[in-house]
């Protein structure tokens, strides 16, 4: 094997040469930024065994695109929101394969949706073993920099290198009021606060501890100006839309305002049974509850639900739109909602089951071919 390249660049933006896990095969076009691939980068050993993601085309023989799959846990105090079922249902994710477990952040909600993801991170880190936990997103401006820092170097810790800090700047006007935040100033301190995140985790702050692995920062960005800021100060880039047809536009309006985009998170809803008119009978509640939320968010109007806007089927429909979504958007991830609003248990274990077994397989077949 040759001599593997060195890390030299600060920012981690360079091209190395990479090997899969079990083969002695080359690839070219190592960016560094992400982290969701599934071998290890020989010039980033000293950084403690970073993942990277080579981008479309770059892993393995004929051009496909080993995609990878992850939850967005949302926990409410409705039903059993704070207690086992939610901490079961990533379990079982982490059993299934999955690949990333993902958690917001919102204050004031009437239904108590969480307010601490740090928190929830440390305890579905205890209950799983290999899958990824990760914010998405931190309302960074709510917060003081140093202490983010501090919590995700230790969460960094205690799961053994598997945590990713995911951040936005926020939007809700009642959120910035009662922390005495100023929301006019929400991107700067987006920035600011990555910065200083950054420099801590270096040494350059005293700062302990430091974390064992370099953590990922994604940063969340809806607007123009708010994706070329996450490309800015991201080592990827989060998108969330309830739709394939809106997460295609916003990866189109990355691409315009970007040059050479970071990876992309694509997170939005799904939801599958074997039968495609119970599958909708199950997730209808639930997206018209989260698509409401917004909509009061934002002071709009929700939009009318339309069965065929959504990721909601049977495995093999669902299957072939997410195909034809990871074309059009190049995502490394896709997070789909582990368990809407007003779903049960049940249903959103039978749904998890069904995506491993049979529309990640299929996926994982038809990107890239």
């Amino acid at each position: 094997m040759p001599e593997p390249l060195r890390v030299t660049d600060e920012n981690y933006v360079l091209r190395l040469r990479v090997w899969t896990e079990g083969s002695d095969k080359p690839l070219q076009g190592c960016g560094v930024r992400g982290f969701f691939q599934r071998f290890s980068c020989v010039g980033c050993m000293e950084l403690g065994g970073c993942w990277h993601w080579t981008g479309a085309g770059g892993a393995g023989d004929g051009g496909g695109v080993d995609v990878e799959f992850g939850v967005l846990v949302d926990v409410r105090e409705e039903g059993a929101g704070y207690s086992g079922e939610r901490v079961e249902e990533v379990a079982v994710a982490d059993e299934l394969g999955f690949e990333g477990a993902w958690l917001s952040e919102h204050h004031l909600a009437a239904d108590g949706v969480l307010p601490s993801p740090l928190v929830m991170a440390g305890v579905l880190a205890g209950r799983t073993s290999r899958i990824r936990i990760g914010t998405n997103v931190l309302v960074l401006p709510l917060h003081h920099p140093l202490r983010v820092a501090e919590n995700a170097a230790v969460l960094d810790l205690v799961s053994g290198g598997r945590f990713v800090l995911g951040v936005g700047q926020g939007y809700a006007e009642r959120e910035f009021a009662a922390f005495g935040a100023d929301r006019r100033r929400r991107g700067a301190l987006l920035e600011e606060g990555v910065e200083t995140i950054r420099r801590a985790w270096a040494g350059d702050l005293s700062v302990t501890p430091r974390p064992g692995h370099r953590i990922p920062i994604y940063a969340a960005g809806v607007t123009e100006a708010g994706l070329q800021r996450a490309a800015r100060v991201g080592d990827g880039v989060i998108i969330y839309c309830a739709t394939p047809a809106d997460l295609i536009a916003r990866r189109k309006l990355l691409d315009e305002v970007v040059e050479d985009p970071p990876p992309l998170i694509c997170t939005g809803i799904m939801h599958v049974d074997e039968d495609a008119d119970r599958a909708w009978a199950a997730a209808a509640p639930g997206i018209a509850y989260l698509e409401g939320e917004i909509a009061s968010y934002g002071g709009t109007e929700p939009p009318a639900l339309r069965r065929e806007d959504y990721l909601v089927g049977t495995p093999e429909d669902v299957a072939g739109r997410l195909i034809e979504l990871q074309a059009a958007t190049r995502f490394v991830q896709f997070a789909h909602w582990l368990r809407l609003p007003t779903m049960s248990h049940e249903a959103a274990l039978r749904s998890l089951e069904l995506v491993a077994a049979r529309v990640i397989p299929a996926v994982r077949a038809g990107v890239g071919r």
